[in-house]
Parts: structure tokens; sequence; C-alpha cells
């Protein structure tokens, strides 16, 4: 049978599942050739019951490019890289409309028609990253809900960590704090862990196609989720502190906190969004300058906790102070708007 479908030249791909007694068959777009293609598999003792083609029709991707010093040779260069991208049927650069920018980097644009796949622009993005360019993909879809997303997922930790707040407040002002007082702290972490550990990055597993391990590639992702793995250990180590008794070393938690705030204020500084397009400098503007925020109330709440642990300053109402620098940040996240 498969001799006779090399007769079909435009029948790129052919999948045969003996089990099923089903053909899978791949063709160009300009295959019309039913007739012949049912007389040729007849011929070699097979049969064909009903045809259900399907059509695959390119997904047309808009992206804007940086470099630095272009020339006709590196454009010749990005065309060739994105056109081996898997999927990629065309690629077409834009050689005569490009400006630069403040930063003297040469700004233009591309489009790709490709096949469509999950990964086909993160795949985009490192063909690009290997021929010395920038590309950052554009979203041209009005329906596309990915702005509330994300928001969703900064007010719903925003009241996490307000409810944290207040909690704490409680810990520390009743003697004999009721037990959905005492536990309320490792049960809020662990509710915060799960929401994000699901909703963080929807392109991702465990709600997008892209795997857990080929998500790393992104480093927006891969920040998210060494923010997640903090929360679960947070949650982890609160819930036995309580449930066993658990005392630790002054010294380590004093440290353990320092060294855990140090990570996430880094992570916050440095989760900057950046973009070469100038109709989204403002909206990139605004939400680095909340992103530093966010990274100051954690500055601000880890260095006032390792204050009160280590020296017990300020007196009396320190030991309040980092819950309050806890509820601001709670309170930033909730206000997050992109």
């Amino acid at each position: 049978m498969r001799r006779k479908l090399k007769q079909f030249p435009e029948v790129v791909q052919a999948r045969i599942d003996t089990k099923t007694q089903k053909a899978y068959l791949e063709a160009l777009p300009s295959f019309d050739q039913y007739v012949a293609l049912e007389h040729a598999i007849e011929d070699a003792g097979g049969a064909i019951s009903m045809f259900h083609p399907s059509y695959v029709v390119p997904k047309a991707v808009h992206a804007t490019l940086g470099v630095k010093g272009r020339t006709l040779d590196k454009i010749d260069q990005l065309e060739t890289r994105l056109k081996g991208v898997p999927g990629v049927r065309q690629a077409i650069v834009d050689e005569d409309r490009w400006f630069t920018n403040e930063q003297g980097i040469d700004v233009g644009g591309a489009v790709v028609f490709a096949d469509p796949n999950p990964k086909l622009q993160m795949n985009l993005v490192q063909a690009g990253k290997a021929a010395g360019f920038i590309l950052e993909p554009s979203d041209h879809d009005p329906n596309s809900d990915k702005q509330a997303w994300s928001e969703m997922n900064h007010a719903f930790a925003g009241l996490c960590l307000m409810a944290l707040a207040i909690i704490g407040f409680l810990q520390l002002s009743l003697s004999r704090p009721p037990w959905f007082v005492s536990y309320g702290t490792a049960f809020i972490w662990l509710a915060l862990f799960v929401f994000l550990f699901i909703r963080s990055d929807r392109g991702s597993w465990p709600l997008g196609p892209i795997s857990w391990w080929d998500s790393f590639r992104q480093w927006e992702t891969a920040q998210h989720r060494i923010g997640i793995g903090l929360i679960l250990l947070i949650a982890v180590g609160d819930f036995m502190r309580i449930r066993k008794g658990w005392t630790v070393n002054p010294a380590m938690s004093r440290w353990g906190t320092l060294i855990i705030g140090g990570i996430g204020c880094w992570l916050l500084f440095s989760h900057l969004h950046s973009t070469l397009d100038p109709a989204h400098e403002k909206a990139v503007r605004r939400m680095n300058l909340q992103h530093q925020a966010m990274a100051t109330s954690v500055l601000f709440f880890t260095l006032s906790k390792f204050a009160w642990e280590a020296w017990k300053v300020p007196r009396k109402w320190g030991q309040y102070l980092w819950l309050i620098f806890l509820g601001i940040l709670g309170l930033l996240l909730n206000l997050y708007a992109e």
C-alpha cells in the first residue's frame, strides 16, 4: 500500500494503523485526486469506506523585531531560521519599514504563517534569538482574556496576603487563639500554592499543552515556578510548626527569613517587562512600576521581621510592623492592573 501511495507526491505523510484498520494521510492543500487514491488503495488489496478530509488553516503571527546593526544578511538569516521552525509555511520580514529607537536598536516587523501549535510563539522567539534578533509576538485577538486572567491571579494572591496579615495579628494578640486562627496561616498558604500552581501560566502544564520542563525555557514562567515553590515550603513549615510544635533555632529562623525574603525581593525586582512596540510602552512602564512597588514592600517586610527577631526593635509594636508590610503587599497585588 505504501508503494501505491508513492504515486501521489502531494501525499507528504501516511500513518497506517493495522490494528484499527485506519489510515491517516497528510496531503498538500492542492491535492484533489481522491478517486485515483481510492483505486490505488483497492489495487493494493485495501479499501476506503469513507473520506474524512480536514483542512489546516495557517495561523498568521505578527511580531515586532529588534536588532542592533541591521543588515540584509541578518534579515535573510532570520527568515531562514524562522522558516526552519516546525509548522512554519512562510516567514516574511519587512525590509523597508524600520526605525531606530532611543536605545539604538533597529525596530521592524515580521509576519509568520504557520500551522497552529501551542509551542509556536516560544519556538519563534528562540529562532529569533539564534539569529541575533529580539522577537516579540503580538496578540491581535480581540477576544483574548489574557489580561483579565493575569489580573485575577494577582488579585487572589493579594486577598490571601491580606488575610495572612489579619490572621497574623490575631495569632500575636490572642493568648489562646482558636484552632482556625492557629492553623489559618498554613491553610491560606496552601490555598495560595494550589491556586497559583494551577493558574499561574495557562499555556503550560497543568492547564496548557506546554510540558512542565518546556515551560522553564521561558524566564517569566520559570520565575513563577520558583516563587510557587517557596510558597509550598512556607505552607509546609508553618503547618509542621503548629501541628508538631517545631521550634527553630532563632539564628536559623532569622537568616532563613532573610534568605527567603531576599529571593522573593529579587524575583520581583527582576520580573520586569520590556517591549519594542511604542504602542505598548505605557502599559509596560505601569506594570514595571507596580512590580517595583511590590518588591519594595517585600524588602521592608523582610528587614522589619529580621530586625524584630534579631534585636526586638522597634520595641512593643515592632512585632506587628512586618505584618503591615505584608498587608501592603497584598493590597498592591489586589490593585494590580495591566
